[in-house]
């Protein structure tokens, strides 16, 4: 008998410590989710591209963005990018445009591409995109502002500016080339801008190298801010370029906190990627991916 409530008091106790364990697992458990969930990173992929609008001929059947070859490989662009999941697809149009963005989204894509610009990779790439994967439409996160990458012509030891802006030329140049010869794929052709080489070129040229030059003048004055440092024209060079930039980080962020998305690709001219990659990158909430990674 005295054996037999030891057993049974045993069995209790046990019961009990089974309930604790349990208890402390759920406990564990919906701890580290909480922990997941606070610190999950907004995923960003950066595609940097150049407007295909700009270079059809008539007369150059690999210039015909709207030809069957071409579609074809956009499509497969599409279907590389529909991989990585996006919520959202932001494109290189001003947010103040927005309504204008969600009425050309209803529209068949047939209509859009039949536009006077309807070769943009905004449709190519950020329409299609998106409706592929069924999104309720793309939105737009530039800031506009003319800015000539010729701005910047004179002043003491402008030849390490100039330098530059050849080797950016001659490089992109020829990429461009072969591209609009037939040579390359249109897959091909975005993975080589989105190389890491060719991403720090560009932002070193627009980014860094200005700031050698000193006591010079840009080629006009135009639209740009009241006041330029003449002694720093380098560095008011690059200014130009930065704010552009922030402010274009600044409609990214704040068009995340309205949606609350968690992947977003960015469709944007190559030389935006560097610099918006570095102030992206320095936000915890946010973490970059390549899109060299789904360029295969």
């Amino acid at each position: 008998m005295v054996y037999t409530v030891f057993e049974q008091h045993l069995a209790k106790i046990s019961r009990k410590m089974r309930c604790v364990l349990i208890l402390a697992f759920l406990l564990t458990t919906a701890h580290s989710h909480g922990q997941s969930t606070s610190s999950e990173k907004v995923e960003v992929l950066l595609l940097g591209t150049l407007h295909f609008n700009q270079f059809h001929k008539p007369d150059k059947v690999s210039t015909d963005f709207l030809g069957k070859t071409r579609q074809g490989e956009f499509q497969k662009v599409v279907h590389a990018l529909a991989q990585f999941r996006p919520d959202e697809v932001y494109v290189e149009r001003e947010p103040a445009g927005q309504q204008t963005l969600d009425s050309l989204y209803q529209l068949p894509m047939n209509e859009l591409l039949n536009r006077k610009d309807g070769r943009s990779e905004v449709y190519q790439i950020g329409f299609k995109l998106a409706k592929q994967l069924g999104l309720s439409g793309v939105y737009g996160v530039d800031h506009y502002e003319s800015i000539p990458q010729n701005l910047l012509v004179s002043g003491k030891r402008i030849e390490r500016f100039n330098g530059a802006l050849k080797e950016f030329r001659n490089i992109g140049r020829g990429i461009t080339q072969r591209f609009l010869n037939g040579e390359m794929t249109i897959t091909a052709f975005l993975a080589e801008l989105n190389k890491e080489e060719n991403i720090n070129l560009s932002h070193r040229l627009f980014y860094n190298t200005p700031a050698y030059v000193q006591h010079g003048n840009f080629s006009t004055m135009d639209n740009l801010k009241n006041e330029i440092d003449t002694t720093y024209i380098g560095a008011e060079y690059i200014s130009l370029f930065y704010e552009r930039n922030l402010k274009i980080y600044s409609n990214i962020l704040n068009q995340q906190l309205r949606s609350n998305s968690k992947r977003i690709v960015i469709i944007i001219g190559q030389v935006h990627v560097g610099v918006l990659r570095d102030i992206i990158k320095n936000n915890p909430k946010y973490t970059i991916i390549p899109a060299a990674d789904f360029l295969k």
